[in-house]
Parts: C-alpha cells; sequence; structure tokens
C-alpha cells in the first residue's frame, strides 16, 4: 500500500512539473527582445512619464515572464517621424493625435489604436493685436503647428469651415515645427507667427507681451474630445504577451495619476523640468484629463472624409484594437 502512494505521489509531482513548465513556456510566448515605444511632447503624454518612472511595463512583462525584452522610449516631433520608424520596424508603440493616425491607416498602414491616455487643452495663440478672429488672419501670418493632418491642423481646418465655410483656408499658411520649436518662433514677437499648441508650451506662450487666445480646440471641435490616442500595427497585437502587458501597464499608469496626485505631480516635475507649482496649475485645467476613453473618433473620420484628408470608408470599430479584437 505504502509503494503504490509513493508511486501515486511521485506521478503527482511528474505532472505538476510538466503543467507548470508548460505555463511557462505560455506565459512567455513572445520573441521580441526589444520594445520601443515613443510619444511627443507635452503634458498630454504625461501617463507615459508615469510609465516609465514608476516602471510598470517592466513590472508587467516581468510578471508574464517576459525578463528578456528590453524596452527602449524614444521622443519624436510628428507622427510622420513615427509612421516611418514603424515601417521600418524602429517603432512598436506610438502616442498621437487622431487625426493624423487616420490619414496614416488611410494610406496602408495597419495600425489601429489601443487607448486613449488624454484629453487636453490646445489653442491657437498670436500676439498680433489686430487679429480678433480667425477671420483677420491674412495671407501674410504663418501658423505654426507639428505637421499637415496634426490634431492642431484638423482642428483649426474644422473651425475655418464653420467661421469660413472654407475648410482648407489656412492650408498653405502652415508651418512644421514642434511644439518647443514653436515656443522659440513665438518668444520673438513676431505678429505675423501664430502657433497652436498644448500644455506647458501654451501657457509659456501666453506669458509673452501681447499674447492671446485666437481659439482653443475644444471651441474648434464643439465638443470635449481624445487629444492624444496609443497606437501599434498588427505585429505588436499579434504578441499577446507584449500587448496585454502594456494595455495593463497604461492603465496602472493612469490610476496611478488619479489615486497619487502628489508622487504624479513630483514625478512630472522632474520628467518636464518644471515647478511643481506650475505643473499644478496646469494639470488642474478643466480641459486637461488623463483616461483610457476615447472620445470623438467618428466625428474626425466625417470631417476628414468629407474634405478629402481621408478616403478609404472606416468607421470607429475598424480602428480600435478593442473594440473589433482584430
Amino acid at each position: 500500500m505504502k509503494s503504490k502512494k509513493n508511486v501515486m505521489l511521485w506521478f503527482i509531482i511528474i505532472i505538476m512539473m510538466i503543467m507548470t513548465t508548460s505555463c511557462a513556456v505560455k506565459k512567455n510566448n513572445s520573441e521580441k527582445e526589444s520594445l520601443i515605444i515613443a510619444d511627443q511632447f507635452g503634458l498630454a503624454y504625461a501617463p507615459i512619464e508615469i510609465m516609465k518612472a514608476k516602471d510598470f511595463l517592466r513590472q508587467e512583462l516581468d510578471e508574464v515572464g517576459a525578463l528578456e525584452i528590453d524596452i527602449e522610449w524614444k521622443r519624436m516631433g510628428n507622427t510622420a517621424s513615427m509612421r516611418e520608424a514603424m515601417v521600418s520596424g524602429d517603432l512598436d508603440i506610438g502616442f498621437v493625435g487622431i487625426p493624423p493616425f487616420l490619414i496614416g491607416r488611410d494610406n496602408g498602414m495597419d495600425w489601429k489604436i489601443i487607448s486613449g491616455i488624454s484629453e487636453s487643452p490646445s489653442a491657437l495663440v498670436t500676439t498680433d493685436a489686430s487679429l480678433v478672429g480667425i477671420e483677420d488672419i491674412t495671407k501674410d501670418h504663418r501658423i505654426i503647428l507639428p505637421q499637415p493632418g496634426s490634431i492642431q491642423h484638423i482642428l483649426l481646418a474644422m473651425y475655418a469651415e464653420k467661421i469660413i465655410g472654407n475648410a482648407k483656408a489656412f492650408d498653405q499658411q502652415l508651418q512644421t515645427l514642434a511644439h518647443p520649436d514653436g515656443l522659440v518662433a513665438m518668444s520673438t514677437g513676431d505678429p505675423n507667427q501664430l502657433h497652436f499648441t498644448t500644455p506647458p508650451f501654451l501657457q509659456k506662450e501666453l506669458e509673452i507681451a501681447g499674447a492671446k487666445i485666437l481659439v482653443d480646440g475644444e471651441t474648434c471641435f464643439g465638443e470635449p474630445f481624445t487629444f492624444i490616442v496609443g497606437i501599434c500595427p498588427q505585429r505588436v497585437y499579434d504578441d499577446r504577451v507584449v500587448y496585454e502587458a502594456f494595455e495593463r501597464a497604461l492603465e496602472r499608469s493612469v490610476l496611478f495619476m488619479a489615486v497619487n496626485p502628489d508622487e504624479t505631480l513630483s514625478i512630472l516635475a522632474e520628467a518636464y523640468e518644471y515647478p511643481i507649482g506650475e505643473l499644478q496649475k496646469y494639470l488642474s485645467n478643466e480641459q486637461m484629463e488623463f483616461t483610457t476613453e476615447i472620445k470623438g473618433v467618428d466625428i474626425f473620420i466625417d470631417f476628414m472624409t468629407r474634405n478629402g484628408w481621408i478616403e478609404s470608408a472606416m468607421d470607429e470599430a475598424d480602428v480600435l484594437w478593442r473594440s473589433n479584437g482584430q
């Protein structure tokens, strides 16, 4: 009897060892050696700084046995550079505005939206005292923004359609600069330059003598909307170990900001090299919200299709990884 019990015990132990080994293989079935992630300039990307500082992504990857995957963080000036990097395999996950993401998808990119990360104040700033509304902008004015097709460009186009009746009224006056360079350009005081920007650059520009907001982003859009989303191509989505670990890390980062405001301020003050008092003021703006919710995709699609920025038939379900699971 004792011999039979011993045999049974060893049988159970062997089965458990096999199951454990099998689970371990299943837990880490990613073939990636590195995970490259890029954001852009501004407070709208704050959850990414939290993710880095708190090491949430590293923790989530380690939890599923993907210890060997290196994480690389980049900062890029616009979505065009992200698109090129993703095509060449030098970028896996990016954070962008919805309009340039839609243009990329329309042009054949197989990327889709993972999640929202923020709603953010944005505004068109001018130092020209003669400008009261966008209808006063002349041919001599240049409008600085990250790139044609950026969320700032499309917001301006939405407002131009409402006020002037021509969504493309200012397309020949756009000047491509990253937000920090736009701030430097505005600091010269040239009244012929306008800048469509976001915090903290927005607040810094409003400190320039004579600077004022000509129109804000929410007025252009007509209601609150998601400013920044996380995106990835099919190859990343298909790697369930990496994709799901990233999704969990992003959710943890957004939740951390809501539950730990003091530590959040401390982390962001160091990351952005801004005084805590200034950051607190920027983050308290009622239009600044950090959430994984996604708002406004169909409105952007309708407007951009109607005005020729995108041609492919698509709706919200076609561009969200979460909603259709494909």
